[in-house]
C-alpha cells in the first residue's frame, strides 16, 4: 500500500497534492543553473506553477479529444513569449521543462504509488504538448532569429533528450535534430530534403505520412505511438505532431514532431501488466484476502478469493471496526494492536472457521504514526488439517509403542474436538451398540468423580498455562457401566510459534487391578505383621523358659558330666532360637517399612566393642580376636542394636575367614563420624554375589572345615544394614585376594531425628 496517497487518488491529484515538492525540486536542479536575478527566479517559479496547474487541468479533462484548444495552452504560449521578453534561450525553457519532467519522475517515484499507464501518457503528452507550444510561439516570434541562430539551435536540440524534427507540406524534412539521426540511421546531411519512403521501411514511411496528413488537415496537435525498425529491434516511440501555419494566411506549411523513445516504458508496462494479472490470478483463483483497516481499527478493504471460505460477505466488514468484529478473541486482538503500534508480522489465526495465514503490514505517514494496516491472509485450513493429522499420527504411534495398553487421547485446543484411540470405548466399558459414543470434553468433565472433579481442572488448566506444559494425574472416573475406574492419566501441552496452548496429547490407564492389588497387598501385609508379633510374642515365652531352666540345671554342683553336656546343648540351641526369631522379627518390621525401632542414647563405642568381642571370644576360644581404636569415640546409638551390628560383622568375619589369621576390629574416630572395621584374611567373596550382598536370605560359600559354624537364616547383613541405615550411617566393603576382607561402617556421632 502507498504510504502517501491511497489507491483511489488520481494522478491529477497526486501531481497537485506534491506541486510544491515538485517545484521544490525542480528549484533544486535549477540552483547548478543560477538565473541572472532573483526577479527573473521568482518569475520562473511563477511560471511552472502555471505550467504544473495547467499539467493538472489536462489530466482532469482526461484523453486527447478532450482537451480544451484555448486557456488550457495560453499559459505555454505565455511562458515562450516571456522567456523571449527576458532574453532568455531557446535551451533554456527546453532544459526547464527537462527538469520539471524528472522532478515530476521524481516525486511519483518518492510516491511508491502504482501508476496507470494512460495518465502517465497523458501527462507526458501534457507536458510534451506545452513544451511543443511553448518553443511554437517562441519560434513564430523569433523565425528571423532562428535562422540566424540555426546553429546553436541546432546543438540545444541536438542534446535534447527527445527527437525532434520538422517537414514541408510534401513530407520532406526541413530539420532534424542528432536523436533523430540515431532513428534514422542516416546523417543529417542525407536526411535533409528527403521523405520518409527515401529513409524507411515502406510500411513505416507509409504510416508516418498518414500521421502527418492527419495533423495537416486537423490543423492541431496530434499523438501518436509510431514503431521504428532500429539495428537492435522495433523500438516505440511516444509522438506528438503539431502543424506550423503560415504567418501570413495561417494555413499549415509544415509540421514538427517530438518523438520520444518508450521502449523501455513500454516493456515495464507489459511486465506491470504481467504483474497486475498475476494479482488477478492471485485474487480470483488461490484461497487469500486482501484487507485493510485504518488507524481507528475501520475495515476500508476485505476483499479475495479466499472471502468465500469465510461465509461473511465483503461488504458486511467494510466499515466494521475490527475491535468489534473479534472483541471475544484476545488473540486476534493482540496481533492488531501489535500491528498498530508498527510492527510487521506474520501468524496463523483460527478466524471465522478458517485457518488463516496472516501478514500485517502497518503504513507510516511522514511523520513516522501509523495511519493504517494492511494484510494478505492465505487460508491454510487444508494444509493444517494434514499437518495435525500428520502429527497426530506420529504422537499416537509412538504413544502406542510405550505403553500398548494406554488410552490415547488427542485434543485440539482451538476446535475443542477430542479424538480417542480405538480401545477407549473398550477399557471404559461405553456403549457402542447405536454407534460411536460421544467422548467430548463435557462428557469426560461429568465422568470424574465429584470429589475430585474440582481438584483435576484446576490441576489441567494449571498444566496449560505452565511453560513445561506437562500434566500428571489420578483420579476416579465412572465407566459406562456405572462402576469405577482408578485412572492414572498425563498429557503434553502442545503450542504454536508465539507460546499459544493449540493442542494437547496424552494417555491414560486404568489402574484399577493395581489400586486392588495394592489394597490387597495393605491388608496381607498387615495380617502378616499382626501374625509376626503373635508368634514372636508366643514363642518368646517357651524359649526363656527352657533357656531358665536349662541355666539352673548347669548350675548344679552334682550333675553328671554327660547331664552338663546336654544342657550346654540345650542353652546353645536355645540362644540360638532366641537369635533366630530376633532376627525374624527384625527382618519383618524392615521390610514391612516400619523400620528397626531404636532407643538411642550417648555411648563410648570403644567399650561397647570391646564387651561384645569379650563375649564371642568366650564362644571362639580358639581364635585371635584384635582390638583397637583411636580417636574419640563417644556417640549418640542404640547400644544394643549397634551390639548386633558388631557381633554379626565379627562372627562373619569368623565364619568366612582364615581359621590361622586373627580378626581385627578397628575404631577410628573423627570430627563428625565415628568409623568401625572388621577385617578378616581368606578368600574374597565372589563378585557376582558383591551386588546382593546385603539382601535377605543370602549367604556366602563357608570355607571348607566350618559348615558347622554356620547358625542363622541368612539374615545377619540384611539387618545389619537397615540398623546403619537407622542411624544414618554408611555400609562399604572390600575384598580382595591380598588384602581380604573388610567391613566399614561410618556412624555420624549424633544421628538424624527420625519421624
Amino acid at each position: 500500500m502507498n504510504p502517501v496517497a491511497s489507491t483511489t487518488d488520481s494522478l491529477a491529484d497526486l501531481v497537485e497534492a506534491r506541486r510544491e515538492d515538485i517545484l521544490r525540486r525542480w528549484g533544486a536542479r535549477l540552483g547548478s543553473h543560477p538565473p541572472g536575478s532573483s526577479s527573473d527566479l521568482q518569475d520562473r517559479l511563477e511560471g511552472m506553477l502555471k505550467l504544473v496547474d495547467a499539467l493538472v487541468l489536462v489530466l482532469r479533462q482526461g484523453a486527447v479529444e478532450t482537451w480544451s484548444t484555448g486557456e488550457v495552452w495560453a499559459h505555454a504560449r505565455e511562458l515562450g513569449l516571456r522567456r523571449f521578453q527576458t532574453g532568455a534561450r531557446v535551451e533554456t525553457l527546453v532544459e526547464e521543462y527537462g527538469l520539471l519532467r524528472e522532478a515530476i519522475l521524481d516525486v511519483l517515484d518518492a510516491s511508491h504509488r502504482p501508476l496507470d499507464t494512460e495518465e502517465l501518457r497523458t501527462l507526458w503528452r501534457a507536458l510534451d504538448r506545452s513544451l511543443t507550444e511553448a518553443v511554437a510561439h517562441y519560434v513564430h516570434e523569433h523565425e528571423q532569429a532562428l535562422r540566424s541562430r540555426e546553429r546553436r539551435l541546432q546543438e540545444i536540440l541536438d542534446h535534447a533528450p527527445a527527437a525532434i524534427y520538422a517537414k514541408d507540406a510534401s513530407g520532406r524534412y526541413l530539420f532534424i535534430n542528432r536523436p533523430f539521426e540515431s532513428i534514422s540511421g542516416h546523417e543529417r546531411e542525407e536526411v535533409l530534403g528527403r521523405s520518409d519512403l527515401e529513409l524507411f521501411p515502406r510500411e513505416t514511411a507509409e504510416r508516418f505520412r498518414y500521421n502527418d496528413r492527419r495533423v495537416l488537415a486537423a490543423k492541431t496537435p496530434l499523438v501518436f505511438d509510431e514503431e521504428v525498425l532500429q539495428p537492435d529491434g522495433t523500438h516505440l516511440y511516444h509522438t506528438m505532431k503539431f502543424p506550423l501555419p503560415s504567418v501570413v494566411q495561417g494555413e499549415p506549411w509544415a509540421l514538427c514532431g517530438v518523438s520520444t523513445d518508450i521502449t523501455t516504458t513500454r516493456t515495464l508496462r507489459q511486465e506491470r501488466d504481467e504483474a497486475r494479472e498475476q494479482v488477478h490470478r492471485v485474487l480470483t483463483q488461490l484461497p487469500v484476502v486482501l484487507w485493510a483497516f485504518d488507524a481507528q481499527g475501520v475495515f476500508t478493504l476485505f476483499e479475495g478469493e479466499g472471502v468465500t471460505s469465510t461465509s461473511v460477505p465483503s461488504r458486511v466488514m467494510h466499515g466494521r471496526s475490527v475491535f468489534d468484529v473479534f472483541r471475544d478473541r484476545r488473540d486476534v486482538l493482540e496481533v492488531i494492536l501489535r500491528a498498530l503500534a508498527g510492527e510487521r508480522l506474520s501468524t496463523e489465526l483460527y478466524l471465522m472457521g478458517v485457518w488463516f495465514e496472516v501478514r500485517l503490514l502497518p503504513v507510516f505517514d511522514p511523520g513516522g504514526r501509523v495511519v493504517s494496516v494492511s494484510g494478505v491472509s492465505l487460508d491454510i485450513t487444508e494444509r493444517r488439517r494434514a499437518e495435525q493429522e500428520l502429527r497426530a499420527s506420529e504422537t499416537r504411534y509412538r504413544l502406542a509403542t510405550l505403553a500398548t495398553r494406554d488410552i490415547i487421547w488427542d485434543w485440539d485446543l482451538v476446535t475443542d474436538e477430542i479424538h480417542w484411540s480405538e480401545s477407549a470405548p473398550r477399557v471404559l466399558r461405553l456403549d457402542t451398540s447405536r454407534g460411536p459414543p460421544v467422548m467430548d470434553t463435557a462428557w469426560w468433565t461429568a465422568s470424574l468423580h465429584p470429589d475430585e472433579r474440582e481438584r483435576v481442572m484446576r490441576e489441567l488448566r494449571a498444566a496449560l498455562d505452565s511453560h513445561e506444559g506437562h500434566w500428571v494425574a489420578e483420579y476416579r472416573m465412572r465407566r459406562g457401566d456405572g462402576t469405577w475406574a482408578f485412572i492414572e492419566d498425563r498429557g503434553r501441552v502442545v503450542k504454536d510459534l508465539q507460546g499459544r496452548p493449540v493442542r494437547m496429547v496424552g494417555a491414560m490407564q486404568d489402574v484399577t487391578g493395581r489400586h486392588e492389588a495394592e489394597a490387597e497387598a495393605k491388608r496381607r501385609a498387615e495380617f502378616e505383621q499382626l501374625l509376626i508379633g503373635i508368634v514372636g510374642h508366643d514363642l518368646r515365652n517357651p524359649i526363656s523358659a527352657i533357656t531358665m531352666a536349662a541355666t539352673s540345671l548347669a548350675r548344679r554342683e552334682d550333675s553328671d558330666p554327660r547331664d552338663q553336656r546336654a544342657v550346654a546343648r540345650i542353652l546353645s540351641s536355645a540362644e540360638r532360637a532366641h537369635r533366630m526369631l530376633r532376627d525374624v522379627l527384625d527382618f519383618t518390621q524392615a521390610r514391612l517399612g516400619g523400620g528397626i525401632p531404636m532407643d538411642p542414647r550417648e555411648v563410648d563405642l570403644l567399650d561397647l566393642v570391646r564387651q561384645v568381642v569379650d563375649e564371642v571370644q568366650q564362644a571362639h576360644p580358639d581364635r585371635r580376636l584384635e582390638v583397637d581404636g583411636r580417636g574419640g569415640t563417644r556417640l549418640w546409638c542404640d547400644p544394643d542394636r549397634l551390639a548386633q551390628v558388631i557381633t554379626n560383622l565379627v562372627n562373619n568375619a569368623l565364619a568366612y575367614g582364615d581359621a590361622h589369621c586373627p580378626v581385627r576390629v578397628r575404631l577410628r574416630g573423627q570430627p563428625g563420624t565415628v568409623t568401625l572395621a572388621v577385617k578378616n584374611q581368606g578368600r574374597p567373596i565372589p563378585p557376582h554375589l558383591m551386588p546382593h550382598l546385603f539382601e535377605p536370605l543370602k549367604r556366602a560359600e563357608l570355607r571348607e572345615g566350618h559348615r558347622n559354624n554356620a547358625h542363622g537364616l541368612g539374615l545377619g547383613l540384611f539387618i545389619v544394614k537397615h540398623i546403619v541405615d537407622a542411624h544414618g550411617g554408611r555400609l562399604r566393603v572390600r575384598s580382595s585376594a591380598q588384602d581380604g576382607t573388610t567391613f566399614l561402617v561410618h556412624l555420624p556421632r549424633r544421628p538424624p531425628a527420625r519421624d
